[in-house]
């Protein structure tokens, strides 16, 4: 509760220096020395004098203060120049006081007053049954509390959270057991128990869209309960587990023994199989259609054939200093990490000479591990044939080199490798066309 007057004990009794009229509201004084630093606080106009006066100072300084006249029941008068000014007490000061001390709703207790109106930091509470309305929790809370009814999470944010992704956020058990039931570990991992020891079955995502355990899994079907489990087949062509359609005389896909998997119409025999044949390698027999294949090792068959594989067109981007092209097209086709690529470039006005001529692939080489590619090959017809490159018809390597970065290639070169500079892409007229053809392969990142 702030103060409702402040005091010094070392304020100089001082003077005023402008004579105060009874409805003035400022007073200026010789000195404010020692006066209280806070607002308000207590002043005597002609001090010891019949014609004493108290007023509030409100605020103002150092010498011009802004103040409420004729207070604690004196009368507003006139106060010449050179009038004493004195801070003062008075008697509400000791009236207010008693009056305080006097009040059964304060005093009399023991400890911290707690009252219902203003802000306040409790510590050591016990709180017995107390009905709490709304509110904010923070900081640790620790024991073993229990919560009764129906409590509600509202908060879109983390509900438990744990140092590590192996502490339980959540753990279940009963009465008397000496381990949990159930556990939801802070990584998102399910894991039950029955209760008289660790935890011993688990569910979880071991990767994107998939959801995995180390455990045993048992499924039922909701028409025949049944264990999907079944038991080890004496035979291992036996079906282990088929699915069929209503009035189908053969399964349309089963699984045996050995781990073979079968696929048929249905009303006939199955005709397409699936199996692993030896160690790492998995057999198809029949015919696999794909329109996705992805292979992280080598794709071999004795009769690999790849129809209608599409070629997506790009516009190159060369660096040919001053160059302009009429015709500039690309086309290009992936697989896996191996792109496959065709540049097209016919000029239509010739390079300034000053740096070599480069091109943008279709997508950025690997050049990880210091690895330089050589990506194409490149066919120049039509070229002016100054200095060292002395051909006007010819082919050379397309090369990426380790220390560069992006899509670009090296400076493109000739067979006996010189680099190509922009000047010797010639203006058309009266010479023929300057045409560059880029053919290729790249491992790309």
């Amino acid at each position: 509760m702030a103060n409702s007057r402040f005091y010094s004990s070392i304020a100089a009794v001082t003077n005023l220096q402008v004579t105060a009229a009874p409805t003035d509201a400022t007073i200026q004084v010789a000195s404010s020395a020692g006066f209280p630093g806070s607002f308000p606080y207590t002043l005597s106009l002609d001090y010891g004098s019949a014609n004493e006066e108290l007023v509030d100072v409100t605020s103002g300084g150092p010498t011009v203060f802004n103040v409420t006249r004729h207070v604690d029941g004196t009368s507003a008068s006139t106060h010449n120049a050179g009038a004493i000014v004195r801070h003062v007490t008075s008697a509400r000061d000791f009236t207010d006081s008693r009056t305080h001390e006097a009040s059964t709703s304060a005093h009399g207790i023991s400890g911290q007053f707690v009252d219902t109106l203003s802000v306040q930091t409790i510590a050591n509470k016990t709180l017995t049954a107390p009905t709490i309305n709304s509110g904010a929790f923070a900081g640790t809370f620790t024991g073993s509390p229990t919560f009764s009814g129906g409590p509600s999470f509202t908060s879109a944010s983390v509900l438990f959270q744990r140092n590590t992704g192996t502490n339980p956020a959540v753990r279940v058990n009963t009465a008397g057991d000496a381990g949990n039931r159930f556990e939801i570990e802070a990584n998102g991992m399910h894991q039950w128990g029955d209760g008289t020891a660790a935890v011993d079955t688990n569910l979880y995502r071991s990767a994107a869209n998939t959801l995995k355990t180390d455990d045993k899994l048992v499924v039922f079907d909701e028409l025949q309960p049944q264990n999907l489990v079944r038991a080890t087949r004496t035979n291992a062509t036996d079906s282990q587990y088929e699915t069929r359609a209503v009035g189908d005389a053969n399964a349309r896909w089963f699984m045996d023994a050995s781990g073979k998997q079968y696929w048929g119409a249905g009303p006939t025999g199955v005709d397409v199989s699936l199996q692993r044949s030896s160690a790492n390698n998995l057999t198809v027999n029949g015919t696999l259609n794909a329109t996705t294949l992805v292979a992280t090792g080598a794709l071999t068959g004795g009769s690999l054939s790849l129809t209608a594989q599409p070629f997506t067109p790009f516009t190159p981007v060369w660096t040919a200093d001053g160059a302009t092209l009429s015709v500039n097209d690309g086309w290009y086709t992936k697989f896996g990490k191996l792109v496959f690529y065709r540049i097209y470039g016919v000029f239509s006005s010739a390079g300034d000479g000053t740096g070599g001529v480069r091109v943008n692939l279709p997508s950025t080489p690997d050049r990880s591990g210091g690895t330089r590619q050589v990506v194409g090959t490149a066919y120049y017809e039509a070229l002016d044939n100054p200095g060292s490159w002395s051909d006007v018809n010819c082919m050379g390597p397309v090369i990426v080199f380790a220390g560069d970065s992006g899509p670009t290639t090296a400076t493109l070169r000739n067979y006996k490798g010189a680099t190509l500079n922009s000047g010797q892409i010639h203006d058309p007229v009266p010479l023929p066309t300057t045409i560059i053809t880029i053919e290729g392969f790249y491992r790309e990142v």
